[in-house]
C-alpha cells in the first residue's frame, strides 16, 4: 500500500470510528411515543407493512363464534372462536356462516 492509500485508509477509518451518535430518522422517538400511548390504552405496538399500530385486546377475545358478525374483530376457523387483538397480523383462516374456508392475511 503506497503512502497515500494509507492515509487515505486511515482517514477513512476515523470517520467511522466518530464518537458522534448515529444519524436518526425521528421514527425511534416517534416509535416509542406510539408504544407509550398504545400501553397507556391496554395494547400492544405491532409492525405491519404500513408501519406501526396500536394492537387492543377484544372483549370477547376467545368466545365462540360462528362468523365474524358474533365477534368485535373476526372469527377463526381453527378455534372458532373471536380473534385475541384488532389488528390480527398475519394470514388466518375465518370462520363465516358456519363454514370454514374464508382466508384474510392482514399485514
Amino acid at each position: 500500500m503506497t503512502g497515500r492509500a494509507a492515509l487515505l485508509a486511515l482517514a477513512l477509518l476515523a470517520a467511522c470510528r466518530s464518537d458522534a451518535p448515529p444519524p436518526t430518522t425521528g421514527a425511534e422517538t416517534a416509535d416509542s411515543a406510539l408504544a407509550a400511548d398504545c400501553a397507556d390504552r391496554g395494547g400492544t405496538l405491532v409492525f405491519g407493512k404500513a408501519g406501526p399500530a396500536c394492537a387492543m385486546p377484544q372483549p370477547d377475545a376467545g368466545k365462540a363464534c360462528t362468523g365474524s358478525a358474533d365477534c368485535q374483530g373476526f372469527c377463526l376457523a381453527d378455534s372458532r372462536t373471536c380473534s385475541p387483538v384488532t389488528p390480527f397480523f398475519g394470514c388466518h383462516d375465518l370462520y363465516e356462516e358456519g363454514q370454514p374456508g374464508v382466508a384474510i392475511c392482514i399485514d
